[in-house]
């Protein structure tokens, strides 16, 4: 029996994201895709990962696909249930935590939210995510996404905001798990530095996707979905 998959999205954007990926592309089974953007309740990355889990089903195990803050709650997942984890796929993620200057211009996004709004933060944060020659290539793309996310919660955001500010370093757990992780990450991803996803290619697989900023599912969709099944194959 195949272990189900689960696709966790990111920051800023919620289980909509994956409509535009997994739709095109053929799977074995039908993913699971939960959505916590909304949530306000979890205080930690460890309470999201808690209470992702309980909705999911509670036979068999689990391949994670998590997108860069599905990726940190991917990662909790792994650490509190690695009897339930089969694979985890890191998607333009990390398993450092925030450096002092992310941790400040987190407290900056939740003060933002709190005076603007989550439709104001949506404008300027959208076309932040993707190389700069693919923003100016597909700018009805970045209305589209705009326009979607801007009815997302700005409580779940700031709840969402404080939970990665404060989010573990997993860099450990990692060199000692016996659970597979893929790596795919972009050569131009703003967020997270390709050296620091090189930097433990010793102890599991990653992939560059060459020309790709922070959202390889439309800015290389083929590529990763190529690596995944791959890496889920393997």
């Amino acid at each position: 029996m195949s272990a189900q998959l689960v696709f966790l999205h990111g920051f800023g954007e919620d289980a909509r994201i994956w409509d535009d990926f997994i739709s095109h592309f053929t799977w074995t089974e039908k993913p699971i895709i939960p959505s916590f953007a909304h949530w306000t309740s979890a205080k930690s990355i460890a309470d999201y990962a808690r209470e992702i889990l309980v909705s999911l089903p509670q036979d068999g195990k689990l391949t994670l696909v998590g997108h860069s803050m599905g990726g940190y709650i991917a990662l909790e997942m792994a650490k509190l249930f690695p009897e339930r984890i089969e694979k985890v796929v890191l998607l333009h993620s990390t398993a450092l935590p925030d450096t002092a200057e992310k941790q400040i211009n987190r407290d900056r996004t939740i003060e933002f939210l709190k005076k603007h709004g989550a439709s104001v933060f949506i404008k300027s944060f959208v076309a932040n995510l993707f190389a700069p020659n693919y923003v100016a290539n597909n700018q009805a793309l970045m209305d589209q996404l705009i326009t979607r996310y801007q009815d997302l919660a700005a409580d779940g955001l700031i709840a969402a905001s404080k939970a990665m500010r404060d989010r573990a370093d997993f860099t450990t757990f990692l060199r000692d798990t016996h659970i597979p992780f893929l790596f795919i990450h972009g050569d131009l991803d703003p967020l997270i530095s390709t050296d620091s996803i090189l930097a433990i290619k010793a102890h599991h697989k990653c992939v560059i996707l060459p020309e790709v900023g922070h959202q390889g599912v439309y800015e290389a969709p083929h590529a990763c979905y190529d690596a995944i099944q791959s890496f889920i194959a393997d």
